[in-house]
C-alpha cells in the first residue's frame, strides 16, 4: 500500500494546493529537483565539453531512453528521445510520404498537437483530414473502421481521450488498421503515468510518450516508441546530427529509434525525467500507483456526483480524469473560482468541461475540499438566479 503522506511530503505544491491539472503539467517530486540541481552544478562547475562530459551526455541520454522503455515496457532501442508529445506526433506526420488526395483518420476530440500538424501538411500536401466520432461511440473500434477507405494512408488516435478520460481500445483498433495496411499513430499525451502501458500489447505503430505530465518529469522531455516493424515505414522528419551513427566509415543512419530524434536535447531536462521514473519506481511503481488513483478518482466521482448542479461526464472505460460541466457557469469560471480557493484544474476548449487530474499524489482531504467549493459555488449561483 502507497504511503501517501510520504509521497505528499516530496511534493509541496501538492499541499501548498489541491493540485488536480497532472494532464497538463504534473507536479515535480523532490528527487527531480535534486537531481536537475546537481547536473547544473556540475556543468557550472566542471564545463560542458571535453571527453568527460560528451560520455556523460550520450549516459544521460540512453538512461532516459532505457526509463522511458521501462514506462512502456520496451527495450530502449525503440525509444526516440523527444521534446514533448508534439514532437512525437510531428515526427510521425512529417515522416510520410503524402500524396495529394491521401486520407487521415482522426478522432472527434483530438488535441491541437495532432491537428495542427495535419491542417498545415493538409493545405501542402494536399491530404484529407476525416473525423471519426468516437469519443461517445459505443464501439469506437467499428466507427474508425467503418471511415477507412482505400485513401487511408494514416489513423492518428489518443489513446486516453483527454476531455472526459476515456481509455480507447487500441489493441482492437491496431488489428483493424494493420488489416488496412495503414500507419497507426497513437497520442498518448494523457498514457504513460497516466495509465499502465505494455505497447507491444498494444499493436500500434508509433507511441508517443510526454514526460511533464503524468511521469512528473521537466518540460522539454519526452519520446517517441517506434513499433520494430514499422521502422521503415516514416522517414526521419529532422534528418540531421541526432539522427546518424558515427561510424570507421562514416555516418549513417540509426537502425534504431535514434534515427527520429528530432534534435539537440536539454540534458538537465532529461536528468530531471529520469529521476521523476525512478522516483515513481520507489513508491511503488506503476500499477501501484495507478490503483491509488483509480480508487481515488472513483471516490471524486462519487462525491462530485453529490453536488447539486454538477453532472459528471461517464465513460464506459475510466481513467484517472475526472470531467464534469456545472450548471448555469462556464468552465473557464469555474476553475477561475476554483484557482481563487487553491485548487488547479482545467477546463477543456469546446466544451462546458472542467478536468480534474487524480494522481496517487491526492488524497481525500483534496477531494473533499473541491466537492466543498463546488458545492458553495453551486448555493451561491442559485441564490442568484432564484
Amino acid at each position: 500500500m502507497l504511503d501517501v503522506d510520504a509521497i505528499r511530503a516530496q511534493m509541496p505544491s501538492v499541499v501548498n494546493a489541491a493540485y488536480f491539472n497532472t494532464g497538463t503539467f504534473g507536479p515535480f517530486p523532490l528527487a527531480v529537483k535534486e537531481a536537475m540541481a546537481a547536473h547544473v552544478d556540475g556543468v557550472w562547475t566542471h564545463g560542458r565539453i571535453g571527453d568527460a562530459r560528451y560520455a556523460e551526455q550520450s549516459d544521460i541520454e540512453q538512461g532516459a531512453r532505457e526509463a522511458l522503455g521501462r514506462v512502456v515496457h520496451a527495450p530502449a532501442d525503440e525509444i526516440a528521445l523527444a521534446h514533448c508529445t508534439s514532437d512525437g506526433l510531428n515526427l510521425v506526420v512529417g515522416g510520410i510520404d503524402w500524396q495529394p488526395g491521401d486520407q487521415v483518420v482522426i478522432g472527434d476530440f483530438e488535441h491541437p498537437g495532432l491537428t495542427v500538424p495535419l491542417q498545415v501538411m493538409g493545405e501542402r500536401r494536399g491530404i484529407e483530414v476525416v473525423i471519426a466520432p468516437i469519443t461517445d461511440a459505443a464501439d469506437p473500434a467499428q466507427v474508425v473502421a467503418d471511415m477507412l477507405t482505400p485513401r487511408t494512408r494514416l489513423v492518428a488516435l489518443s489513446h486516453v481521450v483527454w476531455t472526459t478520460g476515456r481509455i480507447m481500445p487500441i489493441a482492437r483498433m491496431a488489428e483493424i488498421v494493420r488489416a488496412h495496411g495503414a500507419v497507426f499513430l497513437v497520442d498518448a499525451a494523457q498514457g504513460p503515468g497516466c495509465v499502465p502501458v505494455r505497447v507491444h500489447e498494444l499493436g500500434c505503430d508509433f507511441y508517443t510518450i510526454s514526460g511533464q505530465k503524468w511521469l512528473c518529469g521537466p518540460s522539454g522531455t519526452g519520446g517517441l516508441w517506434v513499433n520494430p516493424a514499422s521502422l521503415d515505414r516514416i522517414q526521419p522528419a529532422f534528418p540531421g546530427y541526432p539522427t546518424m551513427e558515427k561510424t570507421p566509415d562514416g555516418p549513417r543512419m540509426w537502425g534504431s529509434a535514434r534515427r527520429f530524434e528530432p534534435g539537440t536535447v536539454t540534458h538537465t531536462a532529461l536528468v530531471g525525467l529520469t529521476a521523476a521514473i525512478a522516483w515513481r519506481e520507489s513508491i511503488g511503481g506503476f500499477d501501484a500507483t495507478h490503483a491509488a488513483a483509480m480508487d481515488l478518482s472513483a471516490y471524486c466521482r462519487a462525491r462530485l456526483a453529490e453536488v447539486p448542479g454538477i453532472h459528471v461526464a461517464e465513460v464506459d472505460v475510466p481513467s484517472p480524469f475526472v470531467a464534469f460541466a456545472q450548471e448555469g457557469v462556464a468552465a473557464p469560471d469555474v476553475v477561475a473560482g476554483l484557482e481563487a480557493q487553491g485548487i488547479i484544474a482545467r477546463y477543456l476548449p469546446g466544451t462546458d468541461l472542467t478536468r480534474i487530474s487524480v494522481g496517487c499524489w491526492n488524497d481525500r482531504s483534496d477531494v473533499d475540499r473541491l466537492a466543498s467549493a463546488l458545492a458553495g459555488s453551486a448555493c451561491g449561483s442559485g441564490s442568484k438566479t432564484g
